[in-house]
């Protein structure tokens, strides 16, 4: 059995030293192969090939996670956000395939609001998906929804533009008298 003395131990700390330096340090080279490849090697393709320069290494220090400076203040830290509840929304009017005679193009809605509306949010008026008007108005006038079968939904919009809450679609029908159609 090896016997281990300090000096077998100081040098295979100088030969392990010495190793990751000649690691550290080696030179990178860059070519292309008959392919078009783009290679990158430790060893010299050829005697002309010159070294890559490289630059140098980002290094960041570790932080403690014990370290008391590394974690903010609690009086620092932002305040945490209270959770709100958010309301349900049900749609009033109109109801599933109700239809709608001669309106000039103007639908009505109203909603209910089950609950506080968020600080900062709105209620988005929805036909057939596209975003109609905003506000927080829990009855409104569409415009120019024109005759035909539509999609009809209310969602809530935080302030971003995340949607918190909604109704289910429901479908309509507008109709619209004409001197070629009176039925």
């Amino acid at each position: 059995m090896p016997v281990f003395t300090p000096v077998r131990a100081a040098c295979l700390l100088l030969s392990l030293g010495l190793s990751l330096t000649a690691t550290a340090q080696t030179a990178i080279y860059k070519t292309v192969d008959e392919n078009g490849n783009v290679v990158y090697t430790d060893q010299r393709p050829d005697d002309n090939s010159e070294p890559m320069k490289l630059p140098e290494l980002s290094v960041v220090s570790p932080v403690d996670i014990g370290d008391s400076n590394a974690v903010q203040n609690p009086e620092q830290a932002a305040p945490a956000a209270q959770a709100v509840a958010v309301p349900t929304l049900r749609l009033l009017s109109p109801s599933h395939e109700q239809t709608f005679q001669n309106t000039g193009g103007v639908l009505p809605v109203s909603i209910a609001v089950d609950g506080e509306l968020p600080p900062g949010s709105q209620l988005a008026y929805l036909v057939d998906g596209e975003v109609r008007q905003t506000g927080t108005s829990t009855r409104v006038s569409l415009e120019e929804v024109f005759r035909g079968e539509h999609q009809v939904q209310v969602q809530l919009r935080a302030a971003n533009g995340r949607v918190l809450a909604g109704t289910e679609p429901v479908t309509v029908f507008m109709h619209q008298t004409s001197i070629r159609h009176p039925n």
